[in-house]
């Protein structure tokens, strides 16, 4: 049996947890927060209920199919799904249907046409270089440029290609469609193949709900789940980490480390060289309505940069428990960086985000609005800086020296990946510890 301590209670490290504390080992999760689900948490107001952001399970992966049906037991339902897009002051379902077009000034229409026969060599391996050889100029003024611009606060042209190969793919979802070239874009519009993806989502108690039996799970097999607990320290020697300690002055002896956390925080933590690798954050505006959902979107994404916000998610249009009956709330995200003016006071911008939740129509005039609560989400996206390849692969090396560390999740491993990416490795992850003990043994 060995002692498995794990920082960080999100997707990877609770599902991590579960299985090594089934495993029969000694289990110990450590939470800066003070309740489970990292960045797939739930906030729950007066009988509103909203994740943070647009969550939900889709895979094709069986092992990870089975797991979440064997946690959740019969508190989900599959429902279909349905984004949009805000582009020209109008809705458009994403990904592109053929309404869309019609839907576009006949100025964009025909430079969006003509940029299909002017291919341009990807120069650099820029965010701006990649769209702009993919989608042609026209997209990438009216969507992807002001979008990246107004999301990551980097100019486009700074940023790594891999954050639009993985945020295209994050928006479509369907693996079966094609979205990461202009001529399928437009394919897709006018020859658009039915986009049925279903995914797996909790009656009761939003996303969270996974997180928070799993935490039962854990403590029922003798495990212990330690919300409040920020690590501050760890003592290590050559090749192993031996003990890491919280804030609070815990020690807690380690014979395996599970990191989740920030990896840039245990670089810190453990006096190896400093990286530049950084995240940005999200502030939440939660509004609670006395009124129906004003678009019919379970998330959407608004690219403008005359919008404050960069996506509003819709929790009724995931389960229409999530707001009393013939009410909702309206998620509405602004990114930020720690320690800027919009992380130190949100509150600045509650007019501006009401006024352009009318101008965009997610609201109405006679909606009323029974409260509003603003949440900080701390790392909730890594930076793909020009550059990052090299140096989180450097940052692996460094700590490669570690035998007994291992990295799980979004912002353990810098990856910008779902939840059922997470739950994936942390499965993996369990599978390869026990065959190396085993080995060991042998």
């Amino acid at each position: 049996m060995s002692r498995i301590v794990i920082v960080g209670a999100g997707v990877s490290g609770m599902t991590a947890a579960y299985l090594f504390a089934e495993a029969g080992h000694d289990v110990t999760v450590l939470e800066r927060e003070k309740t489970v689900g990292g960045l797939a948490r739930t906030f729950n107001y007066n009988g509103y209920t909203f994740d943070v952001g647009p969550h939900r399970f889709h895979t094709d992966d069986v092992s990870v199919l089975d797991f979440l049906r064997q946690v959740l037991k019969d508190n989900w339902t599959e429902i279909d799904r349905r984004s949009g897009v805000w582009m020209h002051g109008r809705y458009h379902e994403w990904p592109l249907r053929p309404a869309s077009l019609l839907k576009l000034p006949l100025s964009v229409m025909l430079r969006t046409g003509l940029d299909l026969f002017r291919r341009r060599e990807i120069e650099s391996e820029s965010f701006k270089d990649y769209i702009l050889s993919m989608y042609g100029s026209s997209l990438y003024d009216l969507f992807f440029g002001p979008y990246t611009r107004k999301f990551i606060r980097e100019e486009p042209e700074a940023i790594h290609a891999d954050w639009a190969i993985s945020g295209v793919d994050r928006a479509v979802i369907d693996k079966r469609v094609k979205m990461n070239s202009l001529s399928q874009v437009v394919k897709g519009a006018l020859l658009p193949r039915a986009v049925a993806t279903k995914f797996i989502y909790p009656h009761d108690g939003g996303v969270a709900e996974l997180c928070m039996r799993l935490k039962s799970g854990v403590e029922a097999l003798g495990g212990r789940v330690l919300t409040d607990s920020k690590v501050s320290g760890a003592s290590s020697s050559s090749q192993r980490i031996d003990t890491v300690a919280t804030e609070s002055g815990e020690e807690h002896a380690v014979d395996i480390l599970i990191w989740t956390a920030p990896i840039n925080e245990l670089v810190d933590m453990l006096g190896l060289p400093m990286t530049w690798l950084s995240f940005i954050s999200t502030i939440c505006y939660n509004f609670s309505m006395d009124a129906e959902p004003g678009i019919p979107y379970q998330w959407c994404y608004y690219g403008q940069e005359n919008v404050v916000f960069n996506r509003l998610t819709i929790p009724v249009h995931f389960s229409p428990r999530a707001a009393p009956a013939g009410k909702c709330g309206v998620c509405a995200e602004v990114t930020c960086v720690e320690g800027d003016d919009i992380w130190e006071r949100p509150d600045k911008l509650n007019d501006e985000v009401q006024r352009h939740l009318g101008k965009v129509r997610a609201i109405r005039s006679d909606d009323r609005i029974e409260g509003l609560y603003i949440e900080r989400i701390l790392n909730t996206y890594p930076v793909y800086k020009m550059g990052y390849r090299e140096e989180l692969a450097r940052v692996k090396l460094d700590l490669s020296r570690f035998t007994n560390l291992k990295l799980l999740g979004r912002t353990g491993t810098f990856w910008y990946n779902n939840m059922d990416h997470s739950m994936k490795m942390a499965i993996d992850q369990v599978k390869q510890t026990e065959k190396e003990a085993e080995a060991e043994e042998r």
